[in-house]
């Protein structure tokens, strides 16, 4: 038992489905590729919205959603998505990050609180000025459960939930919270078409936003958290 407690430990750490252990396979080259593609999808997904060239898929996925709402228990999925909608504006995120912030602080690891901010934290003016590129208006195809304003695209929340999301999973060292941090960005994106104030096109694009800016600022990822 006692030899194999250092293999475990050696398997736990080098763990290839964990994200800090897929990143460090990155070089640097490849993180940078990698985030110019996710941006160039942004870009593209941006430009080809007004075409209508995505409209079938987009208001596919609306009509689905239309019909769910009647499916009975839908009420609560309905609740969640507010309660998602609350938590991922800018104020409620921020706030979140600093909450997570002190942990790492108690824990002893500066960087994490300092990379975890920035990470998070820069995306809430990154996301604005990008939808002032594209200034697409929000869906109308279906009732909006939540009041929404600005443009649609790219979505905020989905941006957010990446940027914070990711950010927290790659400086994590539980599973659990891993899990839980995809969890919330997949349910955040999600719930942004049920309420019915982004395409999915939208949230593809927010989610594209958040992983690009990742890559970037793991490049300035403190090396002491990347060994961890």
């Amino acid at each position: 038992m006692k030899a194999s407690s250092p293999l475990m430990a050696a398997r736990s750490i080098s763990d290839p489905a964990r994200p800090g252990a897929l990143l460090a396979r990155l070089t640097v080259t490849r993180r940078l590729v990698l985030a110019l593609l996710l941006a160039a999808l942004v870009g593209a997904i941006g430009l080809v919205q007004p075409t209508g060239l995505l409209a079938p898929a987009d208001q596919l996925a609306m009509k689905i959603v239309t019909h769910l709402r009647w499916v009975p228990g839908a009420e609560w999925v309905t609740l969640l998505a507010q309660w998602l909608d609350r938590l991922g504006e800018g104020g409620a995120r921020l706030g979140i990050t600093f909450i997570v912030a002190l942990f790492f602080a108690r824990a002893s690891r500066p960087g994490a609180v300092i990379w975890l901010i920035v990470s998070s934290g820069a995306v809430m003016l990154l996301n604005p000025l990008v939808k002032m590129l594209f200034m697409a208006p929000r869906p109308d195809v279906i009732e909006q459960l939540v009041t929404a304003s600005g443009h649609s695209f790219p979505s905020g929340h989905a941006a957010g939930a990446m940027a914070l999301g990711g950010a927290v999973a790659l400086l994590s060292r539980a599973r659990p919270v891993q899990l839980i941090c995809a969890g919330l960005i997949v349910a955040t994106g999600l719930s942004r078409v049920w309420l019915g104030v982004h395409w999915p096109s939208d949230v593809i694009g927010g989610w594209a936003e958040g992983a690009a800016w990742l890559l970037v600022m793991s490049l300035w990822l403190p090396a002491n958290e990347a060994r961890r």
